[in-house]
Parts: structure tokens; C-alpha cells; sequence
């Protein structure tokens, strides 16, 4: 990511994911509990939810995590032993078919996880250079789409037979690197940024197809809002962040028209990096960071960190707000986010030291932030929020 000089400060910023597992248009208030997981990480990365209701966190420690919200529970799982001697990170993982799917990014194989024979395997990408940091499931369950920003832009995989081809990308552009399913209209949005330089510069959407499995329109980035109206439709709003401009930029599916931007409260203030959305009851998420371009300081003058609040936007009411998770002692970042079977979902890492610093990369106890209650005898702590 050009200025950035670790791997861990890419994969920290790079945020794109997720499938997309329950939609719905009616917003709500969030009432979170607070879960103390006992695993000391820099933070979880990219998460998914399997058949049976457990969500699985990719790490760059050599370790996946297997969670069970309803009771607490937790399982660490460490990761073989790769055939290039490569120590492999958990960008993100995927569920399907019984197995975890588990995204390594330059690592050039897939690794899979049987959770039936507790057994790993790999299969080779259809790609002559694969970076796969992220995917979506598709509907039906069976088959889960990469992108990979590599080599071919994107993969889609069949969880059945474990073999993958590459989805012919024909714009000039550079290849996808994130994506969304959205149900609403039945297609994957994915998303074409500059990461030079840490600036995230939005370039163009383009739309794919799941039932014909081809791209089927792009539409480049507005650099002027001059001539734009304001979105109509909140049932047919995509909403994307103009990460380091702190402006919200609508897109109507439907009318195929990005319409004016929207100025986010607080920006330059408490953060200076707007990360990507997750849609859970109505309302969209946002991660935001401290980071504001520089190579390591953020706008509050300590090393940029993702912040201990998410930002929320009602795209009903036009209404931005905060989830804030402040807990005496510690400052839990929250980079990932997680809407799945009605429930959501949010990961946390305390950065703040002993002595008082906040270090972003300290492997400090992660927390799950979270709509779903424990069962009697798990360790939590309740936060009403209101958005």
C-alpha cells in the first residue's frame, strides 16, 4: 500500500467484505453486549458466520478463531504448516458447505478447513498471480466469489467440488478489489480503488451479475458534485465513503446514478479515515480510523488507530451517529463488523498499554460487540445505544 511499511498496516486500512447473510430495511435501535473473549491478538480480521451459527475470525497470527456467540465459547485453531514455507494470515475467513474457506492474501493457494474431519487442505486459484484479501458467498450457499487483485479480478468457487474459474473481466480499469451482494437487487457491487500511496481513492462500481456471472456496467467515481441531486430512494441507496474526504457518496442501483454528497460530522475532528459499510436492519456501519495519509501518526497525534466507535448512517432520515464502546481502562479498536441471521456483530482489541499509550498493533484481550445474549454463565456486560 506504498507509504505504508508493514503488511500489518495494510491489512489494518484495507477494508472492503463481507457477505452479506440477513437484510433488512427497517432500522432500529441496537441494544450491545459487551464479550470478553479469552485471546490475547492484534486485532480479529474478516469474519463469517458457518451452517451451525458460529462465526470464524481470520488473524495474522497463524491462528483462525471458531466463536460461539450464544454461549462465549471460543476455539483457537492453528494453521498448518504451508507448502511455500509461508506464514499465512487469515485475511479473511468464508463459510460454506461445511468447510471454512480461508483467504491468505499473496499466499498463492486456498486453504480449507473441514470442520466435519477437523482436517486442512489447498487448492490452487485460477490466477496466475493471485492477492485474494476478500470475498462474498453467493445466495445459494454453495459458491463463494474472491476477488482477486492480483490476476483476474474475480473467482467464483464451488464449495461442492472445491474447483474455481475466473470470472472474464473486460473494463480498463484496475481490477475490483472488495465487493458486496446486495439482495435487493440481486447483483455484487464491487468496488474500484487506488490504494497508492494510502490515499484510497475511489475510482468506479462496477456491477456483477450472480445469475449470468458476468460484470454488467461500471460507473466511474464523480470527482464534482456540482451537477448531482440528492439520492430519492433510501430502498435503492448504495453508500460509499470518500474515505479520507470524509464525504458519503450515495449510488441509486436502480437509476444508475450517484447522486450529491453527503458531509460525515466529526471528520478531522476524532478521525480522519472512513472505512466501508455493513447494512444490518436498515442502517449502514462504518469502521472509521485516526488515519489521515501520513505514514504513522493520525490526527490525534499518536499512531493512527482504528477508533473505540463506529460510525452509523440512517439512509431513512439522512441521520449520521456514533456507536461509541468506551470502557474504563481500555481502548478497544473496532476494525470489523459482522451482520448475520438478524444479528450484528463487531470485533474490538484493547491498544491501550499499561503505561497509557495506545499502540495499535499491541496484542491486547479482544472483545465481541454484539446484539445476541449469552446464555446464562458467559462473561458479558451490557451497553444500550441508540442511533
Amino acid at each position: 500500500m506504498g507509504i505504508h511499511k508493514s503488511k500489518t498496516d495494510v491489512i489494518a486500512l484495507t477494508l472492503g467484505f463481507l457477505a452479506f447473510l440477513s437484510v433488512s430495511l427497517k432500522a432500529q435501535s441496537l441494544s450491545l453486549h459487551v464479550v470478553h473473549l479469552p485471546i490475547q491478538s492484534y486485532r480479529l480480521l474478516a469474519m463469517a458466520m458457518d451452517e451451525d451459527g458460529d462465526i470464524w475470525f481470520g488473524s495474522i497470527h497463524h491462528v483462525i478463531h471458531r466463536y460461539t456467540p450464544s454461549t462465549g465459547a471460543v476455539e483457537t485453531i492453528p494453521l498448518p504448516q504451508t507448502t511455500a514455507n509461508y506464514k499465512l494470515w487469515a485475511s479473511q475467513c468464508l463459510a460454506a458447505n461445511r468447510k471454512i474457506y480461508i483467504l491468505g492474501q499473496a499466499y498463492p493457494k486456498l486453504v480449507i478447513y473441514d470442520r466435519q474431519t477437523k482436517s486442512f487442505s489447498e487448492e490452487s486459484y485460477p490466477s496466475p498471480k493471485p492477492d485474494v484479501w476478500f470475498g462474498v458467498a453467493h445466495p445459494d450457499g454453495r459458491h463463494l466469489y474472491f476477488f482477486d487483485r492480483g490476476g483476474v479480478g474475480i473467482i467464483k468457487w464451488d464449495s461442492k467440488t472445491d474447483t474455481g474459474r475466473a470470472i472474464p473481466y473486460h473494463y480498463k480499469t484496475q481490477l475490483p478489489s472488495f465487493g458486496r451482494y446486495d439482495p435487493r437487487d440481486h447483483a455484487i457491487w464491487c468496488g474500484i480503488w487506488d490504494y497508492t500511496d494510502g490515499k484510497y481513492i475511489p475510482n468506479a462500481i462496477t456491477r456483477f451479475d450472480v445469475e449470468s456471472d458476468s460484470f454488467a456496467g461500471i460507473y466511474y467515481f464523480p470527482k464534482d458534485e456540482t451537477a448531482l441531486q440528492p439520492y430519492s430512494n433510501p430502498d435503492t441507496t448504495i453508500f460509499y465513503p470518500w474515505t479520507l474526504q470524509g464525504k458519503m457518496i450515495p449510488f441509486d442501483f436502480q437509476t444508475k446514478r450517484w447522486c450529491k454528497f453527503m458531509d460525515v460530522p466529526e471528520f478531522g475532528k476524532r478521525y480522519g479515515f472512513i472505512g466501508m459499510s455493513t447494512l444490518h436492519h436498515g442502517n449502514f456501519y462504518f469502521s472509521l480510523s485516526t488515519y489521515n495519509g501520513d505514514d504513522d501518526l493520525g490526527i490525534d497525534g499518536q499512531q493512527y488507530h482504528f477508533a473505540n466507535f463506529i460510525l452509523t448512517l440512517d439512509p431513512k432520515t439522512r441521520k449520521f451517529d456514533f456507536l461509541t464502546l468506551d470502557m474504563p481502562g481500555a481502548y478497544y479498536q473496532i476494525a470489523y463488523v459482522l451482520s448475520a441471521h438478524g444479528q450484528f456483530y463487531a470485533t474490538g482489541s484493547n491498544i491501550l498499554t499499561p503505561e497509557g499509550r495506545i499502540v495499535r498493533e499491541n496484542r491486547g484481550e479482544i472483545i465481541v460487540w454484539q446484539t445476541q445474549s449469552l446464555k446464562r454463565g458467559g462473561k458479558t456486560r451490557s451497553r444500550r445505544s441508540v442511533d
